[in-house]
């Protein structure tokens, strides 16, 4: 017989149960992401007084966390500029996408608004 070798284990994703915006979509899963957001947005600046901007950047990462907790694909931090994002996907290839490219990808989109008070984050709505 051959020798069996063990499977190791990787750790699941976790959750920063701490997160308040986290926590806070996680109880609007069922709704469409831009009202899941608005309402983040909303309950962090009524309740913590969070600023609009500080607010929105929280929503929207918790919203990414969420929906990437079982995905392979990454962002690499490391080669992302403010021009420039690269996803490494599941086979381990790198792929660059320019400030160009997005707003490419995004021409003909259904945009929806994740702030309707300022009106300033928009989200993709699938």
């Amino acid at each position: 017989m051959g020798t069996v070798t063990p499977l190791r284990r990787q750790a699941a994703p976790q959750l920063d149960p701490e997160n308040l915006a986290i926590g806070r979509l996680w109880q609007r899963q069922q709704w469409p992401r831009h009202e899941a957001v608005e309402d983040c947005i909303d309950y962090l600046c009524d309740s913590y007084q969070h600023t609009e901007r500080s607010a929105e950047n929280a929503a929207v990462q918790a919203l990414a966390e969420l929906e990437g907790v079982n995905s392979r694909a990454t962002i690499d931090i490391a080669a992302t500029t403010s021009h420039v994002v690269v996803l490494t996907n599941r086979a381990g290839q790198r792929i660059a996408l320019s400030v160009r490219d997005l707003h490419r990808l995004l021409e003909g989109q259904d945009l929806q608004c994740g702030n309707s008070t300022t009106g300033r984050l928009l989200l993709l709505e699938h």
